[in-house]
């Protein structure tokens, strides 16, 4: 006999894993134990080399991929060490698994189309949304027709599939319905083949291949059917040689972020509640915060062993008794930083980059005394083309934006014409200009579009050597700054030279962009000692700067991001109650 430890290490919680460990309990023939400890679901089983066999084989089957999972391993163990009482679970939201999706979703199975299917294991159809009640395999046939006659199909939660785009200012989101064609016509990662087959079936960012007759924008948001009508319909399309569908549901939030190796959300719009156990103390009972379309109520209880709750919902202001908590950008990045510190265990000696299109990019530290101090933040541009044409030419980068205005009329024109948003102390802000100034062909001249179009020709760049555009800092009262004129100017200087390989200077603006940031942060270490780095804020959705961060800074300090929270979100939340500030 033998003792067998199946573990599953996993950044957050994963109800279908601790659903699917309760579930293990009843297996025939063993003697089984499961467990929850450290991150790891586990299940141990003791019995003959046999059983032990066909009890792997079911494990591989059912324990299907989730984006949150970190590692998994099989060991010989000598005793079991977890119990036979069931885990506390959190509630399931996925309406198939591994079992019933076979069955309902593929149209050679005699129940293909049958929405309410029971399904033993995962019990999906308890979840279907009350709008989808009573359909038949023949009215979603019908369902599908009206989409391919008609161009397009509303359901229910305002949920839109087309055949053609969607006019909409955020990235063009994509339905898969085909993935045996994915690789023929996207530039796929394995990370991202398999996060978009996931449990969890996340948005994921990605770039077309060139010159694809269908997909004209730099980059796409795609996803894998995320509901039983939704697998139905896109069977029947694949069926029919349709590959991908256009798709908009507004309760979708961002695509995730890639970030040294590891997922992250940047901002979701479902309800969330969860605890963090952290013996640190807060220095605030409880706050509520204001965010993007929803609210966040966290709180913390000493009582019961340092636990860190978050609530988080449209309704959950009328709940709380509290004021919303007003804080400034710099306060945000602050509260970023402990939140990540919050979740690693760490306190002190530490750096945050936090780069936000919402709250403008900047670097904090903690000393070793807890002391938080603001190093650099990103500089608010003028709020048209028109303008920062004028600074421009009012800088000594003049000589050469006469040059730029001569050779490149059009673009020259484009500039003018760019209106940046409200916040125009981000990242985002500035590369919009860069991706005008390098001549990226864009279908408008938004923000989203130009960085979009940055970012797919910088990824396009093969190779890793690059100019090097400067980021030269300026010297404020308080902190320090980017002269951002000398910045526009190298990049305008480099395309005059030679103009014949945009990606290659998208690419330079990403590389040289993590290089002074790792030349940055070594500077910090010398006067603070940085033992880790924290990254947060959506500006981390772009993939190449996570990888040449991770490349350049990387290389010296840790690398830490919010893994249980968002990364420019509800992290805000649970950090504030670690913020040194008096409550109004």
């Amino acid at each position: 006999m033998k003792t067998i430890k199946f573990e599953f290490t996993c950044s957050r919680q994963v109800p279908l894993y601790a659903h699917l460990c309760n579930e293990y309990l009843n297996y025939a023939n063993l003697n089984i134990h499961i467990g929850h400890q450290d991150g790891a679901y586990f299940i141990e089983a003791e019995g003959k080399q046999s059983e032990l066999e066909t009890l792997a084989d079911a494990i591989a089957q059912d324990f299907l991929i989730s984006v949150w999972l970190t590692d998994s391993r099989i060991a010989l163990v000598d005793a079991p060490t977890g119990s036979k009482k069931p885990l506390a679970t959190q509630p399931l939201t996925q309406e198939f698994c591994q079992q019933c999706a076979p069955q309902f979703g593929d149209n050679q199975a005699p129940e293909f189309g049958q929405l309410d299917l029971s399904c033993d294991c995962c019990h999906g159809e308890q979840r279907i949304q009350q709008a989808y009640h009573g359909l038949t395999a023949g009215d979603i046939r019908a369902m599908y027709q009206a989409l391919m006659t008609q161009g397009e199909l509303k359901l229910a939660g305002g949920i839109l599939l087309s055949l053609n785009p969607i006019s909409s200012p955020q990235r063009p989101r994509l339905l898969v319905c085909n993935p045996n064609t994915l690789n023929a016509q996207f530039h796929l990662s394995d990370p991202q083949v398999l996060a978009l087959s996931s449990i969890e079936k996340p948005l994921i960012c990605v770039r077309p291949i060139k010159d694809h007759p269908k997909l004209s924008e730099p980059l796409y948001d795609l996803c894998f059917a995320y509901n039983r009508l939704l697998v139905i319909l896109a069977e029947h399309l694949r069926q029919h040689g349709i590959d991908w569908v256009y798709l908009n549901d507004p309760a979708q939030g961002e695509a995730l972020a890639y970030i040294d190796g590891q997922w992250a959300e940047i901002r979701t719009k479902a309800p969330n509640a969860l605890r963090i156990d952290s013996p640190k103390r807060a220095l605030h009972d409880a706050v509520l915060l204001a965010g993007k379309d929803t609210y966040y109520y966290s709180s913390h209880s000493d009582k019961q062993g340092g636990h860190y709750l978050l609530e988080q919902g449209s309704e959950v202001e009328a709940r709380s008794e509290l004021s919303p908590f007003n804080l400034t950008d710099e306060e945000l990045a602050q509260c970023a930083l402990h939140s990540v510190n919050l979740e690693h265990g760490l306190s002190k000696n530490s750096a945050i980059i936090y780069l936000s299109r919402d709250h403008g990019g900047q670097i904090h530290t903690l000393d070793g005394k807890c002391e938080a101090e603001r190093f650099f933040a990103l500089p608010e541009l003028p709020e048209n083309g028109y303008e920062i044409y004028h600074q421009l030419e009012q800088s000594p980068q003049r000589k050469v934006l006469e040059k730029f205005k001569q050779r490149y009329p059009e673009d020259y024109l484009r500039l003018l014409d760019l209106k940046l948003p409200a916040k125009r102390h981000s990242l985002s802000a500035l590369w919009a200009v860069g991706a005008v100034i390098l001549g990226l062909k864009t279908r408008s001249l938004s923000v989203s579009d130009l960085n979009d179009a940055l970012m797919a020709a910088a990824m396009a760049h093969r190779g890793s050597n690059s100019p090097r555009i400067d980021y030269p800092l300026t010297r404020g009262e308080a902190y320090r700054s980017l002269n951002w004129c000398k910045t526009l100017g190298s990049l305008i200087s480099f395309r005059l030279a030679d103009d014949r390989d945009s990606q290659k200077l998208a690419f330079g603006m990403h590389d040289s962009f993590a290089d002074y940031l790792a030349n940055w942060i070594e500077h910090l270490d010398l006067n603070l000692g940085v033992k880790s780095v924290a990254l947060a804020g959506s500006e981390w959705v772009n993939p190449l700067l996570c990888q040449r961060v991770a490349l350049r800074v990387g290389k010296n300090f840790p690398l830490k991001h919010n893994q249980q929270l968002e990364i420019d979100g509800n992290n805000h939340a649970i950090g504030a109650l670690l913020l040194k500030k008096r409550r109004l």
